[in-house]
């Protein structure tokens, strides 16, 4: 396992921070979590390292934008997006909006397994 990466929010009060580890021979899964940048309080993170971080992209200075996928890749779609608002602590899935306490659940949801 590796040490995390950052990317901060920006204004600098929030930050994505990445873990990877190795599935298998190079296959690395990078799980996210979101920080107060000041504080270091975990604003949310996946119980499950099985989730992989594609892409995050910062709409305004407390939203993000994931596109994640999760492994092992046996499922349809290939990945799922979910925008997070951290100061509101909320998270929209398929367009409905819920509290970020259940945002893995309804990402799971999203997947159908083969």
């Amino acid at each position: 396992m590796t040490t995390p990466d950052r990317q901060l929010s920006p204004d600098g009060r929030f930050a994505i921070e990445i873990t990877a580890w190795e599935a298998r021979m190079s296959h690395w899964i990078e799980t996210p979590r979101i920080v107060d940048a000041r504080t270091g309080a975990v604003v949310f993170a996946f119980e499950s390292g099985s989730w992989s971080l594609d892409r995050a992209t910062w709409t305004t200075a407390h939203v993000v934008s994931f596109v994640l996928r999760k492994y092992p890749g046996n499922h349809t779609p290939v990945d799922v997006g979910c925008e997070i608002d951290c100061a509101a602590r909320t998270a929209t899935v398929a367009g409905s909006a819920v509290p970020l306490a259940e945002l893995e659940r309804r990402l799971d949801a999203c997947l159908q397994w083969r």
